[in-house]
Parts: structure tokens; C-alpha cells; sequence
């Protein structure tokens, strides 16, 4: 969110038209064309369109170099490779637009541990529903790990397992299991799989 707020703050109205925005939803191409009619609504169709690309832009260089520079969540890289060797599919869904998260995904040197990745526009939900009719998975064999409010609803609405990362206060509700460190999340899911769905839905 800083990155976001950090890409119009040196905007006259930049701050009260992001907020605009963001009250209306959608992904980051989404939101900044949203910024860029806010900012200019008596303008040229076509400059607003540009000029709301470019902030677009501009806010995914600017994530992109936040995420360069930011430490590994600890466990992260080994608690994907054990769970490749234990031959668990593996799968990013998330809110960036996919083919903007793929780029950071190779420049952290994780994507090789994936099975795919999904993204916006679609939502975490209905990328969660996707990708169990394509695997073909029931509720009882899917386990969202998630630090955000839409992690915890994507779970729930379609039934699967839910495991917070707490490292950050995000979620704002109490949930049956979460963890701090990624080094507990396999002894967690050996734990999920001996206990009846039923008992830790969300």
C-alpha cells in the first residue's frame, strides 16, 4: 500500500483520488485509471488512459524494488521445497495481475517451486474454484496460506483449509490455526490432515 500511495503523492489530489479508487476496487491498472479521471476529468479520453498506465507502471517498479529488497519471510524457501519433494502442488493466487507477479516471482527464485500461478483481474475466489475443478480437488485436499482478509474469505467460501501468516496483524479475525514462522507449516499440515475437515473450517 505505501507503494501506492508513494507513486501519487506527489500529485495535487493524488492522495484523495487514490483513496477514491481504491473504494471502488480492481486491480492496479484498474485503480489508476480511476486516479488518472480523478485527476483530470474534463481531459482527453486517451491521455487519461496514458497517464493512468503510467502510474500503473510506476507503482509496479516501485513494488518490484521493495520486493527486491525485502527479507524472506523465515521457512519460506524451505517449507516450498519440502513440500515439492513431498510432491504437493503448489500454486501463488494472488491479487497482483498475473502476468506482473511472474516477473517477481523469477527475481526471487521461487517460481521454479510452483505448479502456476493465478492472479487478477479474476478474484482469489474464483482462482481457488478454478484451479480445484482443474486439478480436480476436493475441499478436504486444499490449504490456503494466507496474511490477508481475502486469503481467509477465499478459503472459507469454497471450503477449504485456512492457515494464517501472523507475522503481520492483517486478518481481523480469530482463526483455528496460524503460524509466525513458514518453518512450522508442514508439522501444521501433517496435523490438518488427521482432523475432519468439519472442525477447522473457517
Amino acid at each position: 500500500m505505501s507503494c501506492m500511495h508513494d507513486a501519487v503523492a506527489g500529485m495535487t489530489g493524488g492522495r484523495e483520488a487514490l483513496q477514491k479508487a481504491l473504494q471502488l476496487g480492481g486491480d492496479r491498472y484498474r485503480l489508476f485509471a480511476v486516479v488518472a479521471r480523478q485527476l483530470d476529468p474534463d481531459g482527453d479520453q486517451l491521455d487519461i488512459e496514458k497517464r493512468g498506465y503510467q502510474l500503473a507502471m510506476d507503482y509496479g517498479r516501485r513494488c518490484a524494488r521493495a520486493i527486491a529488497a525485502a527479507p524472506e519471510r523465515r521457512g519460506a524457501r524451505s517449507a516450498l521445497a519440502a513440500s515439492k519433494r513431498r510432491g504437493l502442488k503448489l500454486y501463488i493466487n494472488s491479487a497482483t495481475p498475473r502476468r506482473d507477479i511472474l516477473g517477481l516471482l523469477r527475481a526471487r527464485g521461487i517460481a521454479g517451486h510452483l505448479d502456476g500461478t493465478l492472479g487478477a483481474p479474476t478474484s482469489k475466489t474464483d482462482n481457488l474454484r478454478r484451479l480445484m475443478r482443474s486439478e480436480r480437488l476436493s475441499a478436504r485436499q486444499v490449504v490456503v496460506v494466507g496474511d490477508s482478509m481475502d486469503d481467509l474469505v477465499s478459503a472459507r467460501t469454497v471450503g477449504a483449509w485456512f492457515v494464517a501468516v501472523t507475522v503481520e496483524p492483517r486478518i481481523r479475525e480469530r482463526v483455528a490455526y496460524g503460524i509466525k514462522d513458514l518453518n512450522l507449516l508442514l508439522p501444521l499440515l501433517d496435523r490438518l490432515a488427521r482432523r475432519p475437515l468439519a472442525r477447522v473450517r473457517q
